[in-house]
């Protein structure tokens, strides 16, 4: 069985439902004479409070409101989405479990991040030979029409394929989600130096890796 079947707050996060708005079941309905009021959503503080203390509802809102951004940042550091589900999957569980112990609950998403950063690494770590994205690299590179551009970015993620996950995690997260180097070391939950030293480390033997 899979682990959307076991979680009550699970949904499709990939459907035009999870883009993180106010599910209409709770925007409540207005007299036609007065002027039309939302609820305004609470704020993912409140929501985790509400998590925390047993309710399913707030936290399939925060499911739906970081669902996307969570996969984008796994499929970036896939490289595919042939484990995509899984991994978003498995994020928002241990986030579930773990809920309680958030000192920072404002902090939300890059929680999340941690979280997912920690089971793409774990999958990546599981595999022997690195070469197993050339094959995908065509699939998980984004989309781009120019043929020429098309070819550079094709052998920039065949190039990061070969990079283990402890190089690789950091410099995608710095270089291509855009992220700072003080909140790419606490993702991957090292000391900024040893992720400056990591970023660096990669991008040296992408340099080699890519040279004509």
């Amino acid at each position: 069985m899979s682990t959307l079947a076991l979680t009550p707050w699970a949904f499709d996060w990939r459907s035009p439902r999870a883009r993180g708005q106010v599910p209409s079941r709770i925007v409540p309905n207005v007299p036609a004479r007065g002027p039309a009021v939302q609820e305004v959503a609470p704020d993912d503080a409140a929501l985790v409070a509400q998590a925390s203390a047993g309710s399913e509802r707030a936290f399939s809102m925060l499911y739906r409101r970081h669902a996307r951004y969570v996969a984008g940042v796994a499929y970036r550091l896939l490289g595919g989405d042939a484990e995509l589900d899984d991994v978003v999957q498995e994020t928002f569980c241990d986030a579930h479990a773990a809920l309680a112990s958030l000192n920072e609950p404002a902090g939300l998403r890059a929680w999340l991040a941690r979280i997912a950063v920690r089971r793409v690494h774990k999958r990546l770590a599981k595999r022997r030979r690195w070469r197993w994205m050339i094959g995908e690299a065509a699939q998980g590179a984004p989309l781009v029409s120019d043929p020429a551009q098309r070819q550079r970015v094709d052998a920039l993620y065949e190039a990061l394929g070969t990079l283990p996950a402890d190089l690789r995690l950091p410099w995608t997260l710095h270089h291509v989600e855009g992220e700072t180097l003080p909140d790419v070391a606490a993702m991957c939950e090292v000391s900024l130096a040893t992720a400056k030293r990591r970023i660096a480390e990669a991008a040296e033997r992408l340099e080699r890796k890519l040279q004509p």
